[in-house]
C-alpha cells in the first residue's frame, strides 16, 4: 500500500527572539593570555568547528572564577529581563577563540542552547554579523552580545594581520536543576 500525504506545508513564521549588546568591565589581558594556554592543549577545538580559527575546547572557561565573576551580569541580566521563561538553565559551554589573517566564522546557530552570548577581547575590524535580524555586532574590548541561540551568525574572513579574541558561552535548559 502506498502512503498518501494529505498536507505538506514548508513555510517560514514570525518567532520573539532577543540581541542585546553592550559593555562589561573585565581583565581582556587575563583571558587573552587563557585562551593562548588553551589553545595549545590537545583538547582544543582548533578548526574543527563553525570557528575556521584557533579556539580552546567547549567547556575550557566552565571552572574559571574569573569568567564566572563575568557571567553573575549576565545571569541577573537574564532573569530581570526574562530573557527565557524556563527557570531551569545553565551554563553549559564556555569557551575562547582566536582568529589570525584568513580565519572566519561560518554561518551557524547555538541549538539547542536557549541563551547564547559573545565577549570581545581585542579591538578588530572583524565584525560578527546576524543576517536574519540584520544586526552588526562591534569586536571592541569588553563589548558583548546576548541573543536567543537559534539566530544565525557569521563573520567574514580575517584580512589583517591583526588578531581577533574572544569568548563565547551557551546556557541549555536543564530538567535536573
Amino acid at each position: 500500500m502506498d502512503m498518501k500525504v494529505d498536507k505538506l506545508i514548508k513555510s517560514k513564521i514570525k518567532t520573539n527572539y532577543f540581541f542585546i549588546t553592550g559593555k562589561v568591565p573585565m581583565d581582556t589581558k587575563y583571558f587573552i593570555e587563557e585562551i593562548e594556554k588553551g589553545i595549545k592543549e590537545k583538547e582544543n577545538l582548533s578548526f574543527q568547528t563553525n570557528l575556521l580559527s584557533e579556539m580552546t575546547h567547549y567547556h575550557y572557561f566552565l571552572k574559571d572564577k574569573e569568567f564566572f565573576k563575568v557571567m553573575l551580569n549576565f545571569l541577573d541580566l537574564i532573569d530581570d529581563e526574562k530573557l527565557t521563561d524556563y527557570k531551569k538553565y545553565e551554563l553549559a559551554d564556555a569557551w575562547g577563540f582566536k582568529q589570525g589573517f584568513s580565519h572566519y566564522t561560518r554561518e551557524h546557530d547555538h541549538r539547542p542552547g536557549v541563551v547564547s552570548g559573545a565577549i570581545m577581547l581585542s579591538k578588530h575590524p572583524q565584525h560578527l554579523y546576524f543576517p536574519e535580524i540584520n544586526q552588526t555586532f562591534e569586536c571592541e574590548p569588553g563589548n558583548f552580545v546576548l541573543f536567543s541561540s537559534f539566530l544565525k551568525h557569521k563573520n567574514k574572513r580575517n584580512t589583517t594581520d591583526k588578531v581577533r579574541y574572544g569568548l563565547s558561552f551557551n546556557w541549555y535548559y536543564n530538567n535536573n536543576l
